[in-house]
């Protein structure tokens, strides 16, 4: 059994660097909507999280739980307003690409439905230590963008994204 203290506990954590949360890109792969450049107006996201379904099956009159698939939950990005609040408009026309209100066409998922990359980066190399691929991502809701002649602060708006599956490397 390997000795254990304190002061080694402490000693070993005090001399190790940790990951940032600040540093991070969000890339999108559309060329139908946004670019680029769109990445560098994220102001923050999240790496998303997955969770195990459960099923409970009987046996002997004891209740035993197993796990069944994957369930992937929606994520949201805030991003900046740009001077032209064109990131905005990319989002309301994605948004409409989905589903036209007034004719109520709706689009063609395999149009609307787009991969996004999440890269969390080493802050001292700019490397990625995890890229996250969320595959068949497309925007479920297109937040609002609050306006304040008292605010001194940067516009923002949320966007939330719903996707099929996502893979990590």
């Amino acid at each position: 059994m390997a000795d254990f203290s304190l002061s080694g506990f402490i000693s070993n954590q005090t001399n190790q660097d940790f990951a940032r949360g600040y540093t991070f890109y969000v890339m999108f792969e559309s060329v139908d909507y946004l670019d680029s450049n769109d990445r560098f107006l994220v102001k923050s996201s999240s790496l998303p999280a997955s969770t195990l379904g459960t099923a409970e099956a009987n046996w002997q009159g004891n209740t035993y739980k197993l796990a069944t698939t994957n369930e992937y939950t929606d994520f949201t990005i805030d991003f900046m307003v740009d001077p032209k609040d064109s990131i905005r408009e990319k989002f309301l026309k994605w948004n409409k690409d989905i589903h036209e209100v007034e004719t109520n066409k709706h689009g063609d998922p395999v149009k609307y439905m787009q991969n996004i990359k999440l890269e969390h980066l080493d802050h001292t190399t700019g490397n990625p230590l995890l890229t996250y691929t969320l595959w068949k991502a497309f925007p479920t809701t297109v937040g609002e963008l609050a306006l304040d002649y008292s605010a001194k602060d940067l516009a923002t708006f949320s966007v939330t994204f719903t996707y099929q599956w996502h893979e990590w490397a």
